[in-house]
Order: C-alpha cells, then structure tokens, then sequence
C-alpha cells in the first residue's frame, strides 16, 4: 500500500499501449535497407564449408609412440581446435588444427628418425 498524503490527488496509471507512441513516424521508411542476419549457418542453398579437423587422436598416438614433447603441445593445440569450434570461432579453428597438424607430423617423423637410428645403431654394433 502506497503512503497517503492528505490534499495531495492520486495519480493512476494504468498499463497499456501508448497510441502517440506507436505512430507511423515513428516507424523506418519504406525505402529504409533491409539486413538479413545469418545466426546458425550460411544462406539458404548455400553449402557450410566443411568445420577443421582437430587431430586429437593423431596427438595422443604420437605422444605415446614418437615424441612426447612435442606431442603434448599438439595435444594442447588439438583441444584448442576443439574449444574454438565449441564456441564457434572458426578462424581461430583452423589456425589451431593446422598447428596441431605441423606438429603431429613433426613429432612423426622425429620418432621414425629416432626408430631408424637406433636400428642402424643396433646393425653396426652386432656386425662389429
């Protein structure tokens, strides 16, 4: 209950519409440009290109069986891949999966280095 104040008038107000609000002055132009905003996709009978690659698999294949150094940092950049494309930051998806990428291949070959020299290593040392 609201405080009565003696010989002061009450004042109501009762909800509704304004009809001076909702003039036709206040409405755009005919002429005004029309936006369409895309929120969930492309255009209509547009094809999504398709999303990167994350190559957590590869990460964790080569940080166990090559090299574990740099494996652990391909496994942080293939989460990375994954986290911008949870929330929809394509661009930066791409930049982090061709990283994880470069570096599942880096650590590819160091360890097929590293296997091929140890078995050259093995040969010499039993034929010596």
């Amino acid at each position: 209950m609201y405080p009565q104040y003696p010989n002061q008038p009450v004042i109501a107000c009762q909800p509704g519409a304004n009809p001076a609000f909702y003039q036709p002055s206040f409405l755009p132009p005919s002429t005004y440009p029309s936006y369409t905003i895309y929120m969930n996709g492309p255009p209509l009978g547009e094809e999504q290109p398709p999303l990167p690659k994350d190559y957590l698999v590869e990460s964790l294949l080569v940080t166990i069986f090559c090299c574990l150094m740099s494996g652990l940092v391909a496994v942080m950049y293939s989460y990375e891949t994954r986290a911008a494309l949870t929330r929809g930051d394509i661009r930066e998806a791409e930049k982090t999966s061709q990283k994880a990428r470069l570096l599942v291949m880096f650590s590819l070959m160091f360890g097929i280095f590293v296997f091929v020299g140890w078995i050259i290593y093995e040969v010499i040392v039993l034929c010596a």
